[in-house]
């Protein structure tokens, strides 16, 4: 089954982006966030609810900002999260707590690095780790921090993004179906130091390398989030994206996340945290068991 940490926005929150005046209230972004909870749960993916904090100056909302698990074996003699680093390293804080009591443990990154968003895993342990881009992108040492945490043997491609993409989840999506059909979708304005061409070479002919249309990486549709080969896509992407993904064997449902990532934009991947291959610890706060209290919450919320 696949597991995701998400954390809910609390009654002050305000998409990035959004001028705390005249934003939308909170409300209405957390039902958004309900839905996409339930559109996860509906297609069997499991989640691990944290509650809201702060990475930095950044709403926990965002979770593929909080870090990344590395599970596989490796250079490291257990699994380990390691915890983004937006400006400042992330100390003893409760989403470091929350996350060491699910049963993985914690480490912070010593390098300015944004998370998950710059980790792009690829197929026969092949990994692509992207830095720069806009605002706060994480930094070239970055790289080499994160390197040592992959499995034995990774090939790795560090690409730096271009400084209109603010992170790599922007830019990159490898896609796997299950039945032995996979794409890459690559937004080629969002890279600096290569092509989509050299990334062809690198991942090799079996996988299908997509250039959006600028349309949709406008919207993020490389932010589409896959739970077990349904794919959750922003609203608004391009039949001929959505097409295509179908005809590779994908199910495609367009989620409408637009009052959580605000006008800075993002998709549902920005909101959710990948644990591939983790079993959570029975004392884990998940989705199922709270999902009546979370409902009843979002109804005490401002309109």
């Amino acid at each position: 089954m696949a597991t995701f940490i998400l954390s809910y926005p609390d009654k002050s929150f305000v998409p990035r982006g959004s001028a705390a005046e005249g934003a939308p209230a909170a409300g209405p972004a957390f039902a958004q966030w309900l839905k996409l909870c339930d559109e996860i749960h509906r297609v069997l993916g499991r989640i691990m609810v944290l509650d809201p904090s702060q990475i930095g100056s950044v709403p926990s909302v965002y979770a593929a900002l909080l870090g990344s698990p590395f599970l596989a074996p490796g250079k490291l003699e257990h699994p380990v999260f390691l915890r983004s680093h937006l400006g400042e390293p992330a100390g003893d804080d409760a989403i470091g707590r929350a996350i060491g009591e699910a049963g993985l443990p914690v480490r912070a990154a010593q390098h300015p690095w944004q998370g998950q968003v710059d980790v792009i895993p690829l197929e026969r342990n092949r990994f692509v780790l992207t830095y720069g881009g806009s605002e706060q992108g994480s930094s070239a040492q970055s790289v080499e921090e994160v390197k040592e945490l992959l499995p034995m043997g990774a090939q790795v491609m560090a690409i730096e993004l271009s400084p209109t993409c603010p992170r790599g989840s922007a830019a990159l999506c490898f896609l796997s179906s299950g039945n032995g059909k996979s794409v890459l979708l690559v937004s080629r304005a969002a890279l600096k130091s290569h092509t989509p061409e050299d990334l062809g070479t690198f991942i090799g002919n079996k996988v299908d390398v997509v250039i959006l249309a600028p349309e949709d990486s406008e919207l993020y549709a490389s932010e589409c989030l896959n739970v077990r080969g349904t794919l959750l896509l922003p609203v608004g992407c391009s039949t001929i994206l959505r097409g295509l993904l179908v005809r590779r064997g994908f199910q495609v449902s367009p989620v409408d996340v637009s009052l959580l990532v605000g006008p800075r934009g993002g998709g549902p991947r920005l909101l959710a945290c990948d644990l591939p291959g983790l079993v959570l610890s029975d004392d884990a706060p998940s989705y199922l068991l709270r999902r009546e209290r979370l409902h009843h919450l979002c109804s005490e919320y401002p309109t």
